[in-house]
């Protein structure tokens, strides 16, 4: 009897040892290959703008920020603000709120000083265009509507606003990357962008809109942790309802387990551990044959010849996008 239970627990420890090298080689099978990688960097230098290109060299080759910050001034105009055109989907190169925060994110993560004139210069823009009567920045202006545009800038004649712009968009975003350089700013003026933000995202129902999530989760990084807490908590029962967990439905354009976890540090990833492997698989398995992946929306039908172009550089953005998010979750082959 001993000696069958003996070979009982040996044959059980032996399955054991088959089944976890066996979710080893699965987990190895879906790394990003070196030769997966090699063909992104090709995509990313035939289609990405210089701007992707100065940041693909920043995060995986050892490129200066200089140059990336070179590449991005291009894009800032003599009143301080940058270029809506940095948001591919619309091709107005006029300044914008919505410029700002593209600018300003970037900005931010690469830890550009407050010093620094060119942060001093979008700030004094902002606070130029700064809508105090509602306490909040309008995406776009009217004259954005005279470029070639996805329907969802189109900025209405009766209110002034596209379809995304909202209270939260793209204020509580601008509110975030604002915190590093509070000190150019008004006395209590971050405080207030700040708490309104916050306090729109205690009282907005679970079902909330894409841009306005993605707001707040840049708030959410950019806030102490103290600050965040309980933003915190309402944006994991926001996510809880609106990312789409099933494989099938990824390849259309809707909230993906990834799409608002960057990291395995982002507070938001416990929830979505069991989702993220299985959308990092599918990057990985969905890579084109020129190196990039397609993207999931499309304003083609409003103008073939300027959805062309905004698709060559979406096409490098998202690119980028899915190498650094492969790296942070250690998906690419060493």
């Amino acid at each position: 009897m001993a000696a069958k239970l003996l070979l009982c627990c040996v044959l059980q420890t032996l399955l054991l040892c088959c089944v976890t090298e066996c979710s080893a080689l699965d987990k190895q099978s879906t790394m990003f290959s070196r030769e997966a990688f090699a063909r992104a960097e090709v995509s990313i230098s035939e289609t990405a703008r210089p701007l992707e290109r100065a940041l693909f060299a920043f995060y995986f080759t050892n490129g200066s920020r200089d140059k990336v910050i070179a590449e991005l001034v291009k894009f800032q105009n003599n009143d301080g603000g940058f270029a809506s055109c940095l948001e591919s989907d619309t091709r107005w190169c006029g300044s914008s709120p919505l410029g700002a925060m593209k600018a300003l994110g970037i900005l931010t993560d690469l830890g550009v000083p407050a010093s620094d004139p060119h942060v001093k210069a979008v700030i004094g823009y902002l606070m130029t265009n700064f809508d105090d009567q509602h306490g909040m920045w309008h995406a776009l202006p009217k004259e954005a509507n005279t470029a070639p545009h996805a329907s969802w800038w189109e900025v209405r004649e009766d209110t002034g606003k596209c379809e995304v712009e909202s209270p939260l968009f793209p204020t509580a975003a601008l509110a975030g990357y604002l915190q590093n350089y509070a000190a150019l700013l008004p006395p209590g003026f971050l405080k207030r962008i700040t708490e309104s933000s916050l306090k729109h995202l205690a009282d907005a129902p679970v079902h909330m809109q894409m841009p306005d999530i993605e707001s707040l989760i840049e708030l959410v990084r950019l806030l102490p942790r103290g600050q965040s807490a309980d933003a915190v908590r309402k944006l994991k029962s926001v996510l809880a309802v609106v990312v789409v967990q099933d494989p099938k439905q990824w390849s259309s354009y809707n909230v993906k387990p990834l799409t608002f976890v960057h990291s395995p540090q982002s507070p938001f990833y416990p929830e979505m551990e069991k989702a993220i492997g299985p959308n990092l698989d599918y990057i990985t398995s969905t890579q084109k044959s020129d190196g990039g992946w397609g993207l999931t929306w499309s304003w083609e039908d409003r103008n073939p010849t300027a959805w062309k172009l905004a698709e060559k550089e979406w096409r490098g953005v998202v690119c980028l996008e899915n190498l650094k998010t492969l790296q942070a979750f250690h998906r690419i082959a060493q």
